[in-house]
């Protein structure tokens, strides 16, 4: 870069920082932005030196309606911690939430955070961007001691990366009470997350009530077995299910709502349908009997395209429109098989359809999204469909999601549809986090908190179609997923990682950095009882002489260093603070009896036999990780 240009350069982005309005005085010091435990990480932050001691006692000022409802949550969140709060409308006050409609950054979902010394600033101009400044100040408190009071002065000001920040939660496989599904709505706006992905139905179960049809839950949403914790192993035989009434669902839509979180329901269609089949079977192309599937498989029998089909489709999704506000409602039609297409080339109601308009079965799939599709643009409503569905012959309005093929990103996005990103390989949270010895049972893929992490939907489409990417999102299918404590941990830590891959621009994002500012959510997830996956302790090999290269196996929790040097340190360390590390280094699993590491441990590597070392983080509360195994091995120099 020229010296012209790289003046140029730094002209641009302190006019950048500028509109922010995050120019750092020089005359105050600063320090990381990683060392608060803020997760995702701002757009644009500085972090200076001093503190803020809030007082015990605050006023809170909030004059608008869409300020009150974040200031609401703020005066619970200090009460809890031990701080009088009170609203005021107009007047002095520690606490201001103003509005800034003129600023053009900042949009629905951004803010402005400043704190000094004597109190703090919340600015935005919609109530989305309340509630993420509002997250965001929060995290400024140390989560281990409710009653350290002191917070660093900030200057922040932040918008999200993407648009759609979604998490998926699969309830037909396995149903979870609304209490549960609540929690998992409150963690995820803690995160910023804004899109609740609502897998309402499956071959396992039909999970809400739709009064025309009371079989789709009286016989629907009930099967005679199921796993036993998530095991495929071992089934037990009783009547297993449940649904959520109207009431129900109105009612976690309205928490949603009051946290920004947008709930998009899925009712699958025209294959995994087998819970309605078995309630109303003259809907299917084949024939039964059906019952409810206790275990995961696809469905080889799909819907029939009659018309009392639709008339029940019309119904069921205008029931949908009325419950759910949102956008966006998902039609599914993912994994119609094979047999399932051969069905209905034999079935007399699809194959005339097909003969009269000279259609394979293929092009049968996307008659029934494409006629739904329409039905809710009518109604003012998007369907989302997953990637399945050819997307050629889609009204363009439609999203579509891709879960199994990276390259079907660019070409849909091309065909003029907006595009959301939920890669298995790298964003299904059902997969083990590591070392499936140690895991809960989950499917046997690997995905660790660094390949969710490192993953960048943006790359997927070249510059000019990334408008068209809405966002990305994590789906939590619950094959194996039977209780909320395993949901959770299946979840955590990794929805830290996605939070921050949905707001954060890539170019701030540092995966070392990420870890450091984990510590404090770890804190607060134990305060507020979610279960999570003890991050593994790291293990570095820091040779005495020359060189070391490492080699990770996530499938294994193993790390293997080669080294030409006869001796060196092993240096232990973990993300949460306050645990506590044992380790062995005969090859043994740690226990809690195991020696307790304090200081990097010497060794000796020969060349005949590696050095191994075994691992384990322990919380404070007898919790232990998974053991971590590093391996160091000699090498010829």
């Amino acid at each position: 870069m020229s010296l012209i240009r790289h003046a140029g350069f730094i002209l641009i982005m302190a006019a950048a920082s500028a509109a922010f309005g995050t120019t750092p005085s020089s005359s105050r010091p600063i320090i990381s932005a990683d060392s608060l435990s803020l997760i995702p990480l701002p757009r644009h932050i500085t972090v200076y030196k001093a503190t803020w001691s809030v007082p015990t006692q605050v006023k809170i000022k909030a004059d608008r309606k869409s300020q009150r409802r974040s200031a609401n949550f703020l005066a619970a969140f200090l009460r809890h911690r031990g701080i009088g709060a009170h609203l005021v409308a107009s007047g002095p006050a520690q606490i201001s939430f103003l509005r800034d409609k003129n600023d053009p950054v900042l949009g629905r979902e951004g803010y402005r955070l400043d704190v000094r010394a004597d109190g703090a600033v919340l600015k935005a101009s919609a109530g989305p961007g309340y509630f993420y400044a509002l997250q965001t100040f929060e995290e400024l408190f140390n989560s281990a001691h409710r009653l350290d009071h002191a917070i660093h002065e900030v200057n922040i000001a932040d918008r999200p990366r993407y648009r759609w920040r979604g998490i998926m939660l699969d309830c037909s496989r396995h149903f979870f009470p609304p209490a549960v599904v609540k929690r998992f709505i409150r963690l995820a706006a803690h995160y910023k997350l804004n899109i609740f992905h609502w897998h309402l139905t499956d071959d396992q179960g039909w999970r809400i009530a739709i009064p025309q049809y009371p079989k789709l839950t009286s016989v629907g949403a009930w099967r005679n077995g199921t796993e036993v914790d998530g095991n495929p192993r071992d089934i037990s035989h009783r009547r297993y299910g449940g649904f959520y009434t109207d009431a129900q669902i109105r009612q976690i839509v309205a928490y949603a709502a009051r946290r920004y979180v947008t709930v998009v329901p899925e009712i699958d269609i025209p294959g995994h349908c087998t819970a309605a089949l078995a309630a109303y079977p003259w809907l299917a192309a084949g024939k039964g009997p059906f019952q409810v599937r206790e275990t995961w498989g696809i469905s080889n029998v799909p819907l029939s395209p009659s018309r009392r089909t639709f008339h029940f489709l019309d119904t069921v999704f205008g029931d949908l429109t009325q419950i759910f506000p949102g956008r966006f409602i998902h039609l599914g039609g993912d994994e119609v098989s094979a047999a399932a297409m051969k069905v209905w080339a034999h079935d007399p109601i699809a194959e005339r359809i097909m003969q009269k308009r000279h259609w394979t079965p293929e092009r049968l799939h996307d008659y029934f999204p494409t006629k739904l599709a329409r039905f809710l643009a009518a109604k003012g409503r998007r369907a989302v469909v997953w990637n399945d569905v050819p997307a050629k012959n889609l009204p363009q309005n439609t999203v579509i999601e891709c879960w199994n093929s990276s390259g079907i990103v660019a070409h849909d996005a091309k065909l003029g549809h907006d595009v959301i990103v939920a890669n298995e390989g790298r964003l299904y949270f059902n997969f083990s986090q590591g070392d499936p010895r140690y895991e809960p049972h989950a499917l046997n893929s690997i995905i660790t908190l660094r390949d969710v992490y490192d993953y960048n939907p943006s790359s997927l489409l070249p510059r000019s179609l990334r408008p068209r990417l809405l966002g990305a999102e994590a789906c939590l299918w619950s094959e194996r997923i039977a209780t909320a404590r395993h949901l959770f941990y299946q979840a955590l830590p990794r929805e830290m990682a996605l939070a921050e891959l949905c707001w954060t621009p890539l170019k701030e994002q540092n995966y070392a950095g990420f870890l450091r500012r984990t510590g404090g959510q770890y804190a607060w997830l134990m305060r507020h009882h979610y279960n999570f996956c003890i991050p593994l302790p790291h293990g570095e090999f820091i040779p005495k002489t020359g060189r070391a290269a490492a080699k990770r196996v996530p499938a294994r929790n193993l790390i293997i260093y080669q080294t030409s040097s006869a001796k060196g340190m092993i240096r232990l360390q973990d993300t949460i603070p306050g645990v506590v590390i044992r380790y062995t280094l005969n090859g043994t699993v740690p226990t809690e009896a195991s020696p307790q590491y304090r200081r990097p441990i010497s060794i000796s590597v020969k060349s005949d036999a590696p050095v191994v070392v075994r691992c384990i983080a322990v919380l404070k509360s007898g919790r232990c990780s998974a053991p971590a195994r590093l391996e160091v091995k000699r090498t010829p120099q």
